[in-house]
């Protein structure tokens, strides 16, 4: 039997493509295909210096009994070689190549003997396709379409033939697949793609989300999380982030971090507030202020905070989410002032002067006039963080008798999300 690993030539390495194919030798077979494996790289660099080697004869010679994949190695060989050689742009067109002959098999086959191998070269066109985008950048070569995006059509490709089949076994990775296209998504900032693909898991037709690792779970409920942040839906968002959170390894503090930066804002507008211990276990400390200034209702605090860690909340892309706080913040304000106004006057404790909120929103530097005090408060009656009335004529606003301040909720009273109940 051919050697699964060391590969000394590149006819030993086809030698073993015939033989994991004859006998459909899955583990091999996906080893074959690593663009990364050194034993496939130092097999095919070994055949780099001979000029006179035909490649796609020698496939046809030693896989040709197994057509089509000989047409198949002769593109991954090719995509190999140049890999080798560092020419990644090269590299990722060859790979592109191999996959869609790959895909044309694929789509016959009634089993899913060969699905790892299929992986195998989903990874390595994302690997490719990224070198040579970054490759591009290094030389100053402008190119209108990112290999990265092209990664992505060839993704789709793959998901369309794994989902869309009638043979249940191949649709064992339709989730890490569809993960692997949010990473691409996320990362070109095409966010608006992911959309379709949520709408497929949610599919009758799509695998139980529990028949998925935990891992693909974690990572799919982080991004689908992500997303309804970006989109302001804060009740989906909390749903995702907190099933991320919550099934995420005790173990994987840094993946938990990472749940945390996007998990926390939306706590925070929910009016739930984080412990200090859970700041200081998972390193953040610039919520530290932002979580006081929530508590204490000052302005300032809040601005401060966000200010010195703006650059910090942009990359994360939460500071737009943080700086919807600032209703929060000054609707505990705006309580604590009528708690004070209603101590002092007894009589009138459903009512608040608005110069008595001004002065107080003066102590916390934010310079305004009484005017853009009162659109502040009308502001927070609109979206209903307060129930109450503003008396213009003078200047008083007059609360509700009973559940002035509703908690705060952006949940609509939709149902909990099933599949992410366990």
């Amino acid at each position: 039997r051919p050697p699964r690993t060391k590969m000394a030539s590149l006819g030993q390495y086809l030698d073993a493509a015939a033989h994991a194919v004859s006998v459909k030798d899955s583990a091999t077979l996906a080893l074959l295909f690593d663009v990364d494996s050194v034993h496939a790289l130092g097999a095919v660099r070994s055949a780099l210096g001979d000029r006179g080697m035909n490649v796609g004869e020698l496939c046809e010679e030693k896989v040709g009994a197994y057509a089509p994949w000989d047409e198949i190695f002769a593109s991954h060989c090719q995509c190999l070689g140049a890999n080798a050689e560092g020419r990644y742009d090269d590299a990722f067109v060859a790979m592109q190549a191999t996959i869609a002959a790959f895909v044309k098999d694929f789509r016959a086959q009634d089993t899913a003997w060969s699905l790892d191998a299929l992986m195998n070269l989903v990874r390595g066109a994302v690997a490719l396709a990224t070198r040579a985008d970054d490759e591009a950048e290094r030389a100053g070569r402008q190119r209108k379409d990112s290999r990265l995006g092209d990664a992505g059509a060839a993704l789709m490709l793959v998901y369309r033939n794994t989902a869309n089949t009638s043979v249940w076994e191949k649709k064992s990775q339709c989730l890490f697949l569809v993960i692997s296209l949010f990473k691409i998504y996320f990362k070109l900032n095409t966010l608006h793609l992911c959309k379709n693909l949520i709408n497929a898991v949610n599919l009758p037709t799509f695998p139980t989300f529990d028949t998925f690792p935990v891992a693909q779970r974690v990572t799919y409920a982080f991004y689908v999380g992500r997303l309804a942040v970006f989109d302001d839906d804060f009740g989906v968002a909390e749903q995702h982030l907190e099933y991320a959170f919550r099934h995420c390894r005790g173990d994987s503090r840094r993946n938990k971090t990472l749940i945390l930066r996007y998990l926390l804002p939306v706590k925070l507008l929910m009016g739930k507030m984080p412990t200090t211990v859970l700041l200081q276990k998972y390193g953040l400390g610039e919520y530290v202020d932002v979580v006081s200034a929530m508590k204490s209702g000052n302005v300032r605090m809040l601005n401060d905070a966000l200010k010195t860690h703006q650059i910090s909340f942009i990359r994360q892309g939460t500071f737009l989410v943080l700086e919807k706080l600032r209703n929060i913040v000054l609707r505990t304000l705006f309580r604590k002032v009528h708690a004070f106004s209603a101590e002092k006057n007894p009589a009138k404790g459903n009512q608040v002067n608005l110069h008595m909120f001004l002065a107080a929103l003066k102590w916390c530097g934010c310079d305004m006039d009484i005017d853009e005090v009162e659109m502040i408060v009308a502001n927070l009656i609109f979206k209903k963080f307060v129930k109450g009335y503003i008396s213009h004529k003078s200047r008083v606003v007059v609360l509700a008798k009973a559940g002035a301040f509703p908690a705060i909720s952006y949940d609509d009273d939709r149902p909990k999300i099933a599949y992410l109940q366990n």
